[in-house]
């Protein structure tokens, strides 16, 4: 018997049932805690909602680690690449998301989102019907899927306009700017008037800052928060915009004008193709043929990488012409260059564009009578571009 005079039996049976509860308070207090922090999903959903992207996407990725089969984990994570602008990433979740699950519509809609992004409207028209195809009833599906309607077909595009009481002040204005930014880049590119070639160059440029300015206006709401908008950022004519400015005001950049009468060009052919058909002679069967082809897929694919590769090809030699003309150049050079990083980032056209440069220029550096100098040269270079695009356009 113990000074207490309890047995050495009961206290062990006290002292075992006090760790006991210990143990169970413990146990209970780390369920709790487990059941109020909460999961990577949740941290992905509450930091996408807030405006948070890279939070949202870092989240949705840690979730995907942990359950890389979770379809609508890869379905947010496109969501949020794509409300951030990186419409390729996106692409490739959505991709994900449907290869997981093809007959989810929300993944397809993902998709159509992507494509949209990348200006790849083809692709993005047939992603949302699929959308449709699979759940008739989804609003944004179909809101969407009429915009890219729109924006394939000029004529459509004219008639929603007049229907709704915005946009352009006149549906056949883009068309008409475009055809006098084609013939006075002609006139420039061309010798005819040699004298008045840097007016001409002014002239096309002036045309094309308003049809820039035209397109963003029919597309998106005047006001502070746009300008914010990824869609807004990864727009062509947002993107090129300060650069047209700065081309004015410095001395003509050959092949500069290229990108951008690629797009009037579009414009003219699908605006003008009935017309040019009807033409009397030999002209309207030159003509009449030939935009007919440019406003199929295949013909406006061609035109749109024919820019794509002007683009790539004036970048590369914008440090000879910096050579040759100067400091004034030498700001044009860098705004030109910060034009195609933005482009290369949410373009698939100035992304093959790139790539197909790289692969010509590696190919024929890797030629057994090529000196390897240059390819060191090369390697570099391109190593050096990629670092000062990387600090140049956040």
């Amino acid at each position: 018997v113990t000074r207490s005079g309890e047995s050495p039996s009961a206290l062990a049976h006290g002292s075992f049932a006090f760790r006991s509860s210990a143990l169970s308070a413990r146990s209970h207090t780390r369920q709790l805690t487990m059941a109020e922090e909460p999961t990577a999903k949740e941290k992905g959903n509450k930091a996408f909602a807030s405006g948070d992207y890279e939070a949202a996407i870092a989240a949705y990725t840690e979730a995907i680690a942990t359950d890389p089969t979770d379809h609508a984990l890869h379905s947010n994570r496109s969501a949020a690449n794509a409300k951030k602008g990186a419409f390729k990433d996106a692409l490739l979740d959505a991709n994900k998301c449907i290869e997981l699950k093809p007959d989810w519509a929300k993944g397809h809609s993902r998709r159509g989102a992507a494509y949209f992004g990348l200006q790849n409207w083809p692709a993005a028209q047939a992603a949302y019907e699929k959308s449709l195809e699979l759940d008739p009833s989804s609003a944004n599906a179909q809101k969407e899927l009429e915009i890219i309607k729109r924006k394939r077909d000029p004529a459509l595009r004219r008639a929603a306009q007049a229907q709704g009481g915005g946009g352009a002040p006149a549906g056949g204005l883009t068309s008409q700017l475009s055809l006098i930014c084609l013939v006075s880049g002609a006139l420039y590119m061309l010798p005819l008037l040699p004298k008045y070639a840097t007016t001409f160059y002014k002239v096309c440029l002036g045309n094309i800052l308003l049809i820039f300015a035209l397109n963003l206006y029919n597309d998106f709401q005047l006001k502070f928060s746009t300008l914010s908008d990824p869609a807004f950022k990864a727009r062509q004519e947002s993107q090129a915009f300060m650069l047209c400015i700065f081309m004015l005001l410095t001395p003509p950049m050959p092949f500069a004008l290229m990108p951008f009468l690629a797009i009037a060009l579009l414009n003219v052919c699908y605006a003008y193709k009935d017309v040019a058909a009807r033409l009397p002679g030999p002209l309207g069967s030159m003509l009449g043929p030939r935009m007919a082809f440019f406003t199929t897929e295949e013909g406006a694919f061609q035109v749109r990488s024919f820019g794509a590769v002007s683009e790539v090809v004036v970048a590369v030699m914008s440090p000879l012409l910096i050579v040759v003309q100067g400091a004034r150049a030498a700001i044009l050079g860098f705004f030109y260059f910060q034009y195609v990083v933005r482009r290369y980032r949410t373009n698939q056209f100035t992304q093959l564009a790139v790539s197909h440069f790289d692969e010509r220029v590696g190919s024929m550096l890797s030629h057994r009578f090529a000196p390897a100098p240059l390819k060191m040269i090369f390697v570099r270079f391109k190593a050096l571009i990629g670092k000062v695009a990387q600090y140049t356009v956040k």
